[in-house]
């Protein structure tokens, strides 16, 4: 296992961050250095926190754990792990290649350079989220914590399941549940019952929900609620300019894939007066969302399968999904952009925040080789080779509009304002 000085290369690191932030505009103003201050406090705390978790659950473990049996089982323990891995593969799951090594002895992490580019990456990300709170496009209170007295605990938590998550990972065993969350397989996708991430119970309990966002900081670095509100400023542009309300009054959003609600607390701020319906396919997922937002009156969770929504034609003024659709097979991603065509007003929004894909920075195409075959994201691969752009130009969105930010990406686009079947009639 490479050690810490080599994984993170904390002075180059350090020196790459020192020449963005000497090259970088200064804050507008005191709003917007107040937000970027809380935003770097909060990306250090969950750097320093997750150095345990490292540790503990053992990324890059393949180098390691494939050296070892290698040499103390032989060749047929590590046969066995890589036919188990095969077989647990999804249909439309590609084995992901990586230039840091193709067999499991030469797996390791990522270079020094990447990481260097990476936190330089994350920082441009924070100043870019301050400068959207700084102009007002997002109130300060975005930043507010989430349960902050329980922080503590919910990290001694994450680290006590790490042992449980290295294992897994050890063994890409992606397939195992409590009793708790085993309820819940029969009434769901195949796609879907599975170890996400080889976290314990996939998305399938309540021990998983109260964890999974704290976890999701802690691999990217306090850099995911900030990617989350990249969705903001499309959205908010494109209501601007069909003239509707900044505080969204009169309008109906619709959130895919809303999980535990991270990103709707998020929008239901930027935009108080909007009414939000959140779907998620986790039953306990959607729980524990509808505590997390029960400060919004507006907003209502439901458990549903955004493949086969249960909402009328043409029933809302935006749609839009964040981490959604690279954890989804290609012809459920496809289904999905059906229904949002479906429940989308003509003209309304669609906008999605999700991973990077291939060629949006080549200076990052290495994380899309390194993280599905560390985490376990099974439709990763196809995703990455497959932009989402096209998919929703097929689907029929007009005016696609996307942009990058550090690990993510968002891509916007309209609904037609005119169904080719009203235009043969008019004709």
């Amino acid at each position: 296992m490479p050690s810490l000085a080599d994984i993170f290369a904390l002075p180059p690191i350090a020196r790459r961050i020192g020449e963005v932030m000497r090259h970088a505009q200064r804050p507008a103003n005191a709003t917007e250095a107040l937000a970027l201050s809380a935003l770097s406090v909060r990306s250090g705390l969950f750097f320093a926190e997750s150095l345990p978790l490292f540790l503990i659950a053992a990324p890059f473990s393949g180098a390691s754990s494939g050296a070892s049996s290698g040499a103390s089982s032989g060749a047929s323990s590590g046969a066995s792990f890589d036919a188990k891995r095969r077989s647990e593969r999804a249909p439309d799951e590609a084995e992901p290649k990586s230039r840091f090594g193709s067999g499991r002895a030469e797996r390791g992490g990522p270079p020094q350079e990447a990481l260097e580019v990476t936190f330089s990456r994350l920082f441009e990300l924070l100043k870019r989220d301050a400068a959207l709170i700084g102009q007002g496009d997002a109130p300060l209170s975005v930043l507010t914590p989430q349960d902050p007295l329980g922080h503590g605990m919910r990290l001694l938590r994450i680290l006590a399941d790490g042992t449980a998550v290295g294992k897994r990972r050890r063994t890409h065993s992606a397939r195992e549940f409590t009793k708790d969350a085993r309820r819940w397989l029969d009434e769901l996708p195949a796609y879907y019952r599975r170890n996400f991430h080889y976290q314990t119970d996939g998305y399938l309990s309540a021990h998983s929900a109260a964890l999974y966002e704290h976890q999701v900081e802690l691999l990217f670095r306090g850099g995911a609620d900030p990617m989350r509100r990249m969705i903001i400023p499309p959205l908010r542009a494109h209501l601007q300019r069909a003239g509707a309300s900044d505080d969204g009054a009169g309008l109906h959003f619709l959130e895919l894939g809303s999980g535990t609600g991270s990103a709707t607390r998020s929008v239901a701020r930027c935009f108080p007066k909007a009414k939000i319906t959140c779907v998620d396919l986790s039953p306990p997922y959607t729980r524990h969302a509808r505590q997390q937002l029960d400060e919004f009156p507006r907003v209502n969770c439901i458990q549903g399968d955004a493949a086969q929504l249960d909402f009328a034609d043409q029933r809302f003024d935006a749609v839009y999904s964040v981490f959604l659709f690279h954890e989804l097979p290609l012809p459920v991603r496809e289904a999905v952009l059906a229904e949002t065509m479906r429940v989308l007003r003509p003209g309304g929004f669609f906008g999605l925040v999700d991973s990077l894909q291939r060629g949006d920075d080549d200076e990052l195409d290495w994380a899309l080789e390194f993280f599905p075959r560390e985490f376990h994201e099974p439709y990763y691969a196809n995703y990455a080779a497959n932009p989402m752009s096209g998919l929703l130009s097929q689907a029929g969105f007009e005016g696609l509009k996307a942009g990058t930010g550090y690990l993510a990406k968002w891509v916007a686009a309209t609904a037609p304002t005119e169904s080719e079947d009203s235009v043969d009639t008019a004709t």
